[in-house]
């Protein structure tokens, strides 16, 4: 465990009363939410946003995580798809997405009485292209893990340390990253790639996404996966066809 960087991370919670964080269940807002809670207490409060975009899984990893932190956790239901500047999928939508949460959140901190609000980025986001960050910014809140500088590997070090069971859970996005720019975002389309995804999870491949091209759905994988994908082919593509995908095409490589 980085000593350092876990006092430093201590010291810039603790300069706060009441602390809202963005909480998404994973690795990097599990870090968080655990360290405020820890810190805060019952001035800690975790906040998951169901914007219509994100899995129902991924919900149900938060409220898991909430319950194993300990600490307050609301989920606040918000249809993402009521927004323009949303759906028309511009390469700016996660900035216009993460507007729209950093919007949410401040209302949530001011009812709350809170006098922060946390996110999870970490140093390894600050060198990406991340349209979002630039939301982040302009809403003036706090990312601890970047503060600090500390990267993805170790938030998985310091979080197994802490007893965190999701230390080394992959790294997810909403739904409509695998909408390619430029592509209207629907209701219809994020229902069934879920549908698409959880097929293949239900065939014990725990890393995948899959990319909705139209006519076409690209699964992503690792490589070691793929002896799976294709004992079942099959399978899945009778499955996709039944999601009106025409065409099932694979690509190795997944973000861990």
């Amino acid at each position: 465990m980085n000593d350092e960087k876990y006092k430093k991370l201590q010291e810039i919670v603790s300069k706060y009363d009441k602390a809202v964080i963005s909480f998404s269940g994973g690795v990097d807002s599990t870090l968080v939410a655990k360290i405020t809670y820890d810190i805060l207490h019952d001035n800690a409060i975790a906040i998951t946003i169901d914007s219509n975009m994100i899995s129902e899984d991924e919900i149900e990893d938060a409220r898991n995580m909430a319950k194993e932190i300990g600490i307050r956790h609301r989920i606040v239901k918000e249809n993402f798809l009521l927004y323009g500047d949303v759906i028309e999928n511009s390469n700016q939508r996660c900035y216009f997405c993460k507007r729209h949460f950093v919007r949410i959140l401040k209302r949530i901190a001011m009812s709350e009485n809170a006098d922060v609000i946390f996110d999870g980025t970490n140093a390894d986001d600050m060198k990406e292209y991340r349209p979002g960050l630039k939301a982040i910014r302009e809403g003036d809140i706090v990312s601890p893990l970047a503060e600090v500088g500390l990267t993805k590997d170790e938030i998985r070090e310091l979080s197994k340390k802490l007893g965190l069971s999701n230390y080394a859970k992959y790294s997810n996005t909403c739904l409509a990253t695998r909408i390619p720019y430029g592509r209207i975002i629907t209701k219809e389309k994020l229902k069934r790639i879920e549908i698409a995804e959880r097929i293949l999870k239900n065939l014990k491949i725990r890393y995948i996404r899959v990319r909705d091209y139209d006519d076409t759905a690209i699964i992503e994988a690792f490589k070691k996966d793929f002896s799976i994908i294709m004992e079942n082919s099959d399978y899945i593509t009778n499955e996709f066809n039944k999601l009106d995908f025409t065409y099932v095409t694979y690509k190795n490589g997944f973000k861990y």
